[in-house]
């Protein structure tokens, strides 16, 4: 790759894509980011922003883009993730698989260039074959839970081959299993991230159906896989995972040796969220050369540092809420977590206590109206709203802002 390359990232501000965007970078490229920044904002954003070479474009993919900037790839990358998230918002979810896509797609198609979309494993749903070949056209219910993100990847890959077949724009598309590494979010819920936060706070990881698989791939495996993907013209799809899968009990207790804090149990139920998973990799090694290098111990190890390192940043936060609130809370409750924004607090504060979330954030993720936020004298709709950064001991006061509230 030359500096004259120029690569658009759409989600380029999301956990895999800052680090695909890194990469980039090192590899020589210009890179533009394009996100609309829905979620939280990463520290590795904030990074890159100041690099010569970064140009980052706060839009939502769903809504057509005006681009006319050359670009020699277009990497598509943007989706709502996380399975709380994208059960809770399906309609969202649809959109950027659908309405994203095609927008995607038609910059790719107007400047000419190679465009790498991000499907996901979920295309193949409860699989009745392991592991998957690509070839295996899964087992996946329209209507079940995870229906909205399972429909939206399976029509991304229909609407890239498409654009191909018709089109005749120079397409790829990859299956990423389960990734991870440092610089995934606090709050994040998956699996990796949410053991070590647990194991961080010397808590109590509870496993429940310790034998059940996952394919894990870390991130730096992974995005060297797009990598690869972006530079052939190999259609795909192809898996990109780790082909060895690992039990939940491995990886907890694997968590909880690597922190040195936390304690593992094992629950009453035999059950395990999630479908097990495991890519037949034969494709991505023989088609592009590609076979992940980090071992799990590698892989844990430097996220458990990076998370480390995330939460020791992070302020210690003490909401003051209408005492008319706290008839709505256990009696004794002390309103306190650590988090490095307004929202990944008010997101914390209405998790652990639901029946506030409606006084507090749309079912979008947005402020409500009637409740305003003040740190000190600050209403933080008149600093960065959401993304409004914390830091030290911090005390946000909640105010209704009308009668009834």
């Amino acid at each position: 790759m030359t500096i004259s390359e120029h690569v658009l990232v759409t989600g380029g501000a999301g956990f895999i894509g800052t680090h695909l965007c890194k990469a980039l970078l090192d590899r020589g490229a210009r890179v533009t980011a394009v996100d609309s920044l829905a979620g939280e904002r990463l520290p590795a954003l904030a990074r890159l922003t100041q690099h010569e070479r970064f140009a980052f474009l706060e839009h939502d993919i769903t809504i057509p883009l005006v681009w006319d900037t050359p670009v020699t790839a277009v990497m598509h990358l943007a989706s709502p993730i996380g399975p709380a998230l994208v059960r809770d918002h399906p309609v969202q979810t649809l959109l950027a698989g659908s309405a994203g896509t095609v927008n995607a797609l038609e910059i790719a198609r107007r400047h000419k260039a190679r465009i790498v979309v991000v499907s996901s494993a979920e295309v193949y749903g409860d699989p009745e074959v392991q592991p998957q070949p690509e070839t295996y056209t899964g087992n996946v219910d329209p209507a079940g839970p995870m229906s909205g993100y399972q429909e939206a990847k399976r029509f991304l890959e229909a609407m890239t081959t498409a654009y191909r077949r018709e089109h005749g724009v120079n397409t790829g598309i990859v299956r990423p299993f389960n990734v991870y590494g440092p610089g995934m979010l606090t709050s994040d819920k998956r699996v990796v991230a949410a053991f070590v936060v647990t194991a961080l706070a010397g808590q109590e990881l509870v496993v429940n159906g310790p034998d059940a698989v996952r394919s894990l791939c870390y991130v730096d495996d992974f995005v060297a896989g797009l990598i690869a993907m972006m530079d052939s013209d190999i259609p795909g799809p192809l898996n990109i995972g780790a082909p060895d899968g690992t039990s939940i009990g491995e990886l907890a207790n694997l968590v909880v040796a690597t922190v040195g804090s936390g304690t593992v149990r094992i629950g009453k139920s035999a059950a395990v969220g999630g479908a097990a998973r495991c890519p037949d990799i034969t494709q991505a090694s023989q088609l592009l050369g590609w076979v992940p290098t980090t071992s799990l111990q590698q892989g844990v190890s430097a996220t458990v540092a990076g998370m480390r390192t995330m939460i020791e940043a992070q302020a210690t936060v003490t909401f003051d809420v209408p005492t008319a609130w706290r008839t709505l809370i256990p009696q004794g409750q002390v309103l306190q977590c650590r988090a490095d924004s307004i929202g990944s607090a008010l997101r914390w504060l209405t998790e652990t206590y639901p029946v506030l979330a409606p006084r507090l954030l749309s079912p979008q993720g947005q402020l409500v109206p009637w409740t305003n936020v003040y740190i000190a004298q600050d209403n933080v709709r008149d600093l960065d709203g959401l993304h409004t950064g914390l830091r030290g001991e911090v005390t946000l006061t909640m105010l209704p802002a009308m009668a009834g509230g």
